[in-house]
């Protein structure tokens, strides 16, 4: 079939002039301070999207067990290709507030796949499967604000102690990914002991952590979803968090076979190389699959 190596190349200049149509540019809710406040630190408010290609898929296909906070740092550090106009910094994503990433990796959800959600859960009380079904653009944002590298809080005193003054930063990414083999509790004790800066003579108390925490939450930007639901079966209420990201990753995952199978098929009939076709984003791969299935037929 001549027709399809002529029109190959044709179609590549058309994938490239498509990529950049897809970008997007979004706002980041917290921005992102890079460096220690002072004249060598720089604010970033935006970061420009593109969407995955079949490199950052191939790499999912191929790390299904990883945890989420590295998979998201994986791709967005892939996906992001500007931060208020400049290159992004090496391993930016890793040093993103918490919040920040989350908003990101929901941003390229929308840009992949659309703002309509369709998950499945299990009813708590009967266990019968449900539908879930919500609109992404409709996800609850808390915008924060980091005009600071860090910040400090005057904590009262505990038994004994004087009033004390402590200083900490937000949590970022790197903070996610080190306290991966902890329990959630000790995770996040682990997460504040590292956020703190201040050396503190005595142990924080309970109350005191509490309000370290508080002041925390109230400073950083949050994605913090919780679905309010009905089983249909045995009209029980309750309330499901819903990890955007956690989801994101998982309908993004296809297997490692699926994806060679697919790279053969257009490489086999266009003659594209594999680092040409894993540079198409998933939309356009398969677009190029439909059109060639369509045509094989017509043969």
């Amino acid at each position: 079939m001549p027709w399809l190596n002529r029109r190959a190349r044709l179609l590549w200049d058309d994938v490239v002039s498509a990529r950049l149509r897809s970008e997007s540019r979004v706002s980041l809710p917290g921005g992102w301070l890079l460096g220690e406040q002072g004249a060598g630190s720089r604010r970033y408010s935006s970061a420009v999207l593109r969407p995955l290609t079949g490199y950052e898929e191939e790499w999912l296909a191929h790390h299904r067990r990883e945890a989420s906070a590295i998979s998201a740092s994986r791709i967005l550090d892939a996906c992001i290709v500007g931060l208020d106009g400049d290159d992004p910094p090496r391993n930016a994503a890793s040093r993103m507030l918490v919040g920040d990433r989350d908003y990101l990796m929901l941003q390229l959800r929308r840009l992949m796949l659309g703002n309509r959600i369709l998950a499945v859960t299990d009813c708590p009380a009967c266990r019968s499967r449900m539908d879930v079904d919500f609109d992404a653009a409709s996800i609850p944002l808390e915008s924060g604000a980091s005009d600071s590298a860090h910040y400090e809080v005057e904590l009262p005193g505990a038994a004994d102690q004087a009033p004390c003054s402590v200083r900490f930063r937000l949590p970022c990414g790197e903070d996610q990914e080190a306290v991966l083999d902890l329990d959630a509790d000790d995770a996040s004790e682990a997460v504040l002991e590292r956020c703190l800066l201040s050396d503190v003579m005595m142990p924080l108390s309970a109350d005191q952590r509490a309000r370290v925490i508080a002041e925390m939450e109230g400073l950083a930007p949050r994605i913090e979803l919780e679905l309010d639901l009905t089983c249909p079966e045995c009209r029980h209420d309750f309330l499901l968090p819903f990890d955007t990201t956690a989801f994101f990753l998982d309908e993004l995952r296809i297997s490692a076979g699926q994806l060679l199978r697919e790279v053969h098929c257009l490489a086999f009939y266009y003659h594209w190389s594999e680092s040409e076709i894993l540079a198409l984003d998933r939309d356009r791969r398969r677009a190029y699959l439909a059109l060639l299935t369509d045509a094989l037929r017509q043969e």
